[in-house]
C-alpha cells in the first residue's frame, strides 16, 4: 500500500535545484507556487519544500518584510498555503492558520486581509473541568484536492471548511467527533493527511493537557474523506478501537499516555505506514503503549489488540517515572544514505536528550510490535535540551548526502548520515547555540524561529545568511513555511508575518518557440501525472488544451508535426510524466511522433483528434463533467483571445475553452455545449470576434448568464480579462500580442499561478495594457518570449509598474 507523496528516491531539494538551474533569472514570486498543505508540507513532515522556490543562499538577505497581519487570537503552529483560490473578489493566494481559541481564517496570502474566519471556542470547556480555559495548539491541514481546508475545534471535532468561502461542511458526519473528553484531552497536534491506495485520510491525534491530570489515554482518530468514516487507535487499551468516555463502562482503566508531537502523526511513503509516538505511561507490549513508537495502517488500524510494529526504549519505566517523555516529538522520516544495508529510516528525540536511529521496516529489529530496544543508533544530543521540535530532513543535491536537523531550548544542530560497512549512523557536523522552533528547508537554505526572530542558515555548516528580529517574543511551537515566493511565520503576539523578496522583470526565452515550451514547463516538479503535447506549428490545438493542462498539473509542450525538439525530449525525460495526452489529429502530430512519445512515460500515450480545430476544442471539452461551472467561448480564427483566457480556465475553478466561428457556432461545439450546460459561458473577445448573434445562440446552453470580456482590439481584450484578478497580484505574464508561438505554453503556467496574461506590441506597451499593470500592480512580471518578441526597451518600461 503506498502513500501518494513526492518518492523518496527523488530529493525534494534536488528537484528544486534542478528547477533553479534551468531558469537562473526568475524570481522567487515568480515561480509557480506549490502548495504548503499541512504542517512539514506534507504527510511524511520531512520540512523541505515540494516546489521550486527561487528564495536561495544568494539572495535570502535580501528578504524584506512584506506585511504583518493580526490575527484574531495567537497561532502556536504554521500556517499552510494554498495558490489560486478563486473567490468571489478574484484568483488570490491564499493563507490558512488556526488559533489557540478555536478561529481558523483565510487570509490573502499578498496582503495578509482576512477572506473568511469561523471561532469552534471554548464555550463552556475548562481544562481538567477546573477554572483554565481549553484551548489548543493544532494547526490545519488541506484537502489533496485543493478546495477544503481542515482544523480542529474546541468542541472536540474536526471541521471541514470550503477553502474559498469558509463555508463550512455539516453533512456526511462532518463536523467529525476526534474526542468526548475535551475538557482532558487537548488537540495539541498538527492534522495530517495522507492518500493511500486511492482513498484520502485525515489523522487527528489527541493527548493530554500541561500538567499530566485527567482521564486522556492517547488516540488517533483516522477520518476517510471519501466517506466520512472513521477508526480509533487508542494507545492505551488498544484493543479497544472506539472513543472513551468518562463512563466507566465505555472507558479505559489506565491513563495519561498522549500522542502531543508538533506532526501528530508522521507517514512514510515507502513503507506505507503511519507512525505515532506516545508520552509517559504504562507499557505491556500487549495493550498498553507508554513511551514508544509505533506503527498503523493507512485507515487508521492496527492488528486485532494493538499495532503492526513497535518500538520501546529498554528504560521505558524510567522515562515514564522521570516524565521524560518519549512523545514529546515523533519520528522523521530521513533518506537512507548510500551503501545503507536498512532501507528505510527515521530518528526519534524526546525529552530524554536522545536521539534514536530507528528502522522503519522493523522498528524493534525483532520481527513485530511488542518488544524493547533495538534501536540502530542512540547518541545524545548534541546541543543538549529536551526535544519537543519536529527534525527537518534534506538530501544534499550537491553530494547526494542525507541530512537530519534538530532544534531544542538550547540551539540547532546539522547531523549527516552515513553507512559505513552498511550500517547506517549520524555524525554531528554543526551546532549552534541559538535555540528554536521546528526548522524547515526550501531551496537550500535552513529556517528556524528564535526568541530573537527569525533566522536562514546554511545547511551544510550552520552559518546565518539572514535573520530579521521580527516576532520573536512569546514563542511556542510555532515554526516557518516557504511558498509561493515568501517567508511565513505566525509569532508569539498573534500576528502573521511575510518576508519577500524585491519584485523584478524576468523572462523565459530560447532560440525557438520549442526552447521556450520547455523551460515554461521546466517549472513544474519532476514527475507529473499527465503531460499534453501538441503542434507548435499553429496554435489552437494548444490553446483549446489549455485549461485542462492546467487544470491537470500538466505543461502544454510543443512538438513539430513529425519530429521531437531535443529541448521537448529532454524536458519529457526529466518530468517523466505518468500519462500522455496528444491534441490534434495526424496532420498535427503525426503517428511517428505519437509512437515515440511512449518512451517517455510508464502509462498511456492517448490522442484528442478531430477534422478541425472546433471538433479537437469541443473533443478535449469531453474531460469536464456536465454541469461545469463555466465555459469559455472564443474565436478560433486567431490566437489572442484564447491566449488571455487560458489563465482563467487552467486555474481552479475553470472550465473548458471552446472555439467559435465569429458569426456561428460550429455543430461539435453546439453537441458539447448541450453536453456540458455550463453553468455560466464567458466570452472572451470583442464582438468582431464573437458576434452578438452568437452570444444570444449561446444563451440557449446555459441557465445562468452569458457575459462578454472584450474590447476594440486584443490588447483591450486582454486587459478585460486581467480585470478579473484581485489587486495587487503576486504575478502578471506578459507576451507579444501580434505572434502566438512564445505563449503556447504560459496558459497553464499562468492558471496555476493564478496570474494574468497581458498582450504587448513587440516594442510598446498598448494604452489597456498600461492601465491594467497599474492596477494590478504585480510584484513580478515575467516575459514570455525573446526581445525579437518583446524588446528589450519594453523589458525597461515593464519594471515601472512592479507594485
Amino acid at each position: 500500500m503506498r502513500f501518494l507523496t513526492v518518492r523518496r528516491g527523488v530529493p525534494i531539494a534536488t528537484v528544486a535545484a534542478v528547477l533553479l538551474a534551468v531558469l537562473p533569472a526568475v524570481s522567487a514570486n515568480s515561480v509557480t507556487p506549490s502548495p504548503w498543505p499541512e504542517f512539514g508540507n506534507g504527510p511524511s513532515h520531512t520540512g523541505t519544500s515540494t516546489g521550486a522556490q527561487a528564495i536561495s543562499t544568494a539572495n535570502v538577505s535580501q528578504l524584506t518584510q512584506a506585511f504583518s497581519a493580526t490575527l484574531p487570537g495567537v497561532a502556536d503552529g504554521p500556517p499552510v498555503f494554498r495558490p489560486a483560490v478563486v473567490t468571489s473578489a478574484g484568483t488570490i493566494d491564499m493563507l490558512f492558520v488556526a488559533t489557540k481559541d478555536g478561529w481558523i481564517v483565510g487570509l490573502d496570502a499578498h496582503t495578509g486581509a482576512a477572506v473568511w474566519s469561523h471561532q469552534n471556542g471554548p464555550g463552556s470547556c475548562h481544562i481538567n473541568n477546573g477554572g483554565s480555559v481549553c484551548y489548543t495548539t493544532s494547526s490545519p491541514a488541506l484537502d489533496p484536492n485543493g478546495q477544503y481546508v481542515y482544523a480542529y475545534g474546541l468542541d472536540g471535532r474536526a471541521h471541514k471548511y470550503a477553502v474559498a468561502t469558509g463555508a463550512e461542511t455539516t453533512s456526511g458526519g462532518w463536523p467529525e467527533l476526534t474526542t468526548t473528553k475535551p475538557y482532558d484531552e487537548k488537540g495539541s497536534s498538527a492534522l495530517a493527511v495522507a492518500t493511500s491506495g486511492g482513498v484520502s485520510y485525515l489523522y487527528i491525534a489527541n493527548g493530554g493537557y500541561p500538567g499530566d491530570r485527567g482521564d486522556y489515554q492517547g488516540h488517533v482518530t483516522t477520518i476517510n474523506l471519501a466517506t466520512g468514516a472513521q477508526k480509533v487507535f487508542n494507545t492505551l487499551c488498544s484493543d479497544k478501537t472506539i472513543h472513551f468516555t468518562a463512563t466507566a463502562a465505555t472507558d479505559c482503566p489506565n491513563v495519561q499516555s498522549a500522542v502531543w508531537a508538533r506532526p501528530g502523526v508522521t507517514i512514510d511513503a515507502d513503507t506505507g505506514k503511519v507512525y505515532l509516538t506516545t508520552g509517559n505511561s504504562v507499557f505491556d507490549g500487549l495493550h498498553n503503549w507508554g513511551d514508544s513508537v509505533l506503527a498503523i495502517n493507512p485507515d487508521g488500524l492496527g492488528t486485532a489488540n494493538g499495532p503492526v510494529d513497535s518500538y520501546t526504549p529498554t528504560n521505558q519505566s524510567q522515562l515514564n517515572q522521570a516524565d521524560a517523555d518519549l512523545g514529546s516529538t515523533t519520528v522523521a522520516v530521513v533518506t537512507a544514505p548510500s551503501g545503507s544495508s536498512v532501507a528505510h529510516l527515521g530518528v526519534q528525540g524526546g525529552k530524554d536528550q536522545k536521539l534514536r536511529l530507528l528502522n522503519l521496516d522493523d522498528l524493534s529489529g525483532q520481527g513485530g510490535p511488542g518488544h524493547t530496544g533495538g534501536e540502530l543508533q542512540l547518541m545524545n544530543v548534541p546541543q543538549g535540551g529536551l526535544v519537543f521540535t519536529h527534525p527537518a530532513s534534506w538530501v544534499n543535491p550537491a553530494d547526494s548526502t542525507s541530512w537530519v536537523f534538530v532544534a531544542t531550548g538550547n540551539g540547532l544542530s546539522g547531523l549527516r548520515l552515513s553507512a559505513p560497512g552498511g550500517a547506517p549512523t549520524m555524525t554531528t557536523q554543526w551546532t549552534v547555540t541559538t535555540g528554536g522552533t521546528s526548522p524547515i528547508l526550501s531551496n537550500g537554505v535552513l529556517y528556524y524561529l528564535t526568541g530573537n526572530g527569525i533566522r536562514a542558515l546554511n545547511p551544510t555548516t550552520g552559518a546565518v545568511l539572514w535573520s530579521d528580529t521580527s516576532g520573536g517574543v512569546g514563542l511556542h511551537w510555532q515554526s516557518p513555511i516557504v511558498a509561493g515566493g515568501s517567508l511565513y511565520y505566525t509569532d508569539g503576539s498573534g500576528h502573521l508575518r511575510a518576508f519577500h523578496l524585491p519584485g523584478s522583470v524576468t523572462r523565459i526565452s530560447g532560440s525557438d518557440r520549442y526552447v521556450v515550451s520547455a523551460a515554461v514547463s521546466s517549472k513544474l516538479p519532476v514527475w507529473v501525472p499527465v503531460a499534453y503535447v501538441a503542434s507548435g506549428a499553429n496554435y489552437p490545438d494548444a490553446l483549446s488544451g489549455s485549461a485542462v493542462a492546467g487544470r491537470d498539473g500538466g505543461p502544454m509542450l510543443l512538438v513539430q508535426p513529425d519530429a521531437i525538439p531535443p529541448s521537448i525530449a529532454s524536458e519529457l525525460t526529466r518530468l517523466h510524466p505518468g500519462r500522455i495526452v496528444v491534441l490534434g489529429g495526424t496532420a498535427s502530430v503525426n503517428d511517428a511522433v505519437f509512437s515515440a512519445l511512449g518512451g517517455y512515460t510508464t502509462g498511456t500515450v492517448t490522442r484528442i483528434g478531430g477534422a478541425d480545430r472546433y471538433v479537437v476544442s469541443a473533443a478535449i471539452s469531453d474531460s469536464y463533467s456536465p454541469g461545469v461551472g463555466v465555459a469559455y467561448v472564443t474565436t478560433g480564427e486567431n490566437f489572442p483571445d484564447a491566449l488571455s483566457a487560458t489563465p482563467l480556465a487552467a486555474g481552479p475553478g475553470g472550465g473548458p475553452i471552446l472555439l467559435t466561428q465569429p458569426d456561428v457556432i460550429p455543430s461539435s461545439v453546439v453537441t458539447a455545449l448541450q453536453r456540458l450546460h455550463p453553468g455560466r459561458i464567458v466570452i472572451v473577445g470583442g464582438t468582431s470576434s464573437v458576434t452578438p448573434s452568437v452570444a444570444t445562440q449561446l444563451q440557449a446552453f446555459t441557465s445562468g448568464g452569458v457575459t462578454r470580456l472584450g474590447g476594440q482590439d486584443r490588447f483591450e481584450a486582454s486587459a478585460a480579462v486581467a480585470g478579473t484578478f484581485t489587486a495587487p497580484v503576486n504575478t502578471v505574464y506578459v507576451t507579444v500580442g501580434t505572434n502566438f508561438p512564445d505563449a503556447l505554453s504560459a496558459g497553464p503556467s499562468a492558471g496555476r499561478a493564478g496570474a494574468p496574461i497581458l498582450l504587448v506590441l513587440p516594442t510598446s506597451i498598448p494604452t489597456a495594457t498600461s492601465a491594467a499593470l497599474q492596477r494590478l500592480a504585480p510584484t513580478n512580471i515575467v516575459i514570455v518570449g525573446g526581445t525579437a518578441s518583446v524588446s528589450s526597451a519594453v523589458e525597461q518600461s515593464l519594471a515601472a509598474y512592479l507594485g
